[in-house]
């Protein structure tokens, strides 16, 4: 029997993963990859891996790796602000009926002279025949909240400073979109189109679903919250891929042209298929700029507090200490 330690602690891992062990990054890669291959499992399956499920899934893989309570005081927080934020957002359309059709459209006609979600649909798409760039489309425009889950499973896994980071700047985009939802509820083109505003636009993507493998059912709270299909800008299938692509970016600079491609053809993606205008995407940008600029100027701001403070109490611990004088009044 072998007994002693085991051969190294996983909670143990180095924040550099140009510093770990072929055995810190096997665990780290190995667990990513479950995870990856599950959630594409379902997606082919005509199911999209919600949060819930996500952090279900997570949970199992970190309880074999002997993480669970770890994973647990980290990732509550998280899922529990996520599911607030999806909430709010379904019941906008029960409190603010109005909805702007018009704005984006023009927008994008200013600029291209065109609309591109309908020069796109006409150049490319054929009902009767789908072809290999739709399918990648689908899929790239269904990735856009598993790739920073994924994301955030692997900064967590390789430095909780820089998870708490990235969880922040996922959790404000999505509430600061909350607000914009609710002051500016947005059509997509496709629905656009069913009122004969703009052109025609097909709503591709449902289509596409029907090609998938047979449909598996998994539980999830998610049909219990509402649907919001007026919450086009920002576009979050734009604003979540850019600030996930700009934290793995600095992270991992050789990842940097494959996150390039990622982002534009998720951004191509999400306006082929009828979900976002050009109009959409750049507000999405812009936000996840903002946010990732606060999320980072705060940090900056709460290290130069926190250093402040140790150096006040170093200072005066080094301070001497100034007793008063006893003065004692002897009699004569």
């Amino acid at each position: 029997m072998v007994s002693g330690k085991p051969r190294r602690a996983y909670q143990n891992l180095a924040p550099d993963w140009s510093e770990k062990s072929l055995y810190d990054k096997t665990l780290i890669f190995s667990s990513a990859a479950f995870l990856a291959f599950f959630a594409f499992f379902l997606l082919l399956h005509q199911a999209f891996l919600t949060p819930d499920q996500f952090f279900a899934v997570a949970f199992l893989v970190g309880l074999v790796l002997g993480q669970s309570r770890r994973y647990l005081w980290d990732w509550t927080p998280v899922l529990l602000l996520i599911f607030g934020y999806e909430y709010l957002r379904g019941i906008i359309p029960l409190i603010n009926h109005h909805v702007y059709f018009n704005p984006m459209p023009r927008f994008d006609t200013w600029v291209f002279g065109e609309i591109p979600a309908v020069s796109l649909q006409y150049a490319f798409y054929d009902p009767q025949h789908l072809h290999w760039y739709d399918y990648a489309g689908a899929v790239l425009y269904l990735s856009h909240f598993i790739v920073p889950l994924l994301a955030a499973y692997v900064f967590w896994s390789t430095g909780r400073k820089y998870f708490r980071e990235f969880a922040i700047g996922i959790i404000s985009l999505s509430y600061l979109s909350f607000l914009t939802y609710f002051i500016f509820p947005a059509a997509p083109p496709w629905m656009a189109a069913q009122r004969g505003l703009i052109p025609p636009v097909e709503e591709i993507t449902g289509l596409i679903n029907t090609h998938f493998f047979s449909a598996v059912h998994t539980f999830s709270i998610y049909p219990l919250f509402g649907i919001n299909e007026t919450a086009a800008v920002p576009s979050l299938h734009a604003a979540f891929p850019l600030l996930t692509a700009i934290y793995l970016g600095k992270k991992y600079r050789k990842l940097i042209p494959l996150l390039v491609l990622y982002v534009g053809g998720v951004w191509l993606s999400v306006i082929y298929l009828g979900e976002h205008y050009v109009f959409d995407v750049l507000v999405g940008a812009v936000y996840a700029l903002a946010v990732y600029a606060l999320v980072r100027t705060g940090r900056a701001a709460f290290a130069r507090e926190k250093s402040d403070t140790n150096f006040a109490d170093a200072a005066g611990e080094d301070r001497p200490t100034l007793t008063p004088a006893v003065f004692a009044v002897r009699p004569d």
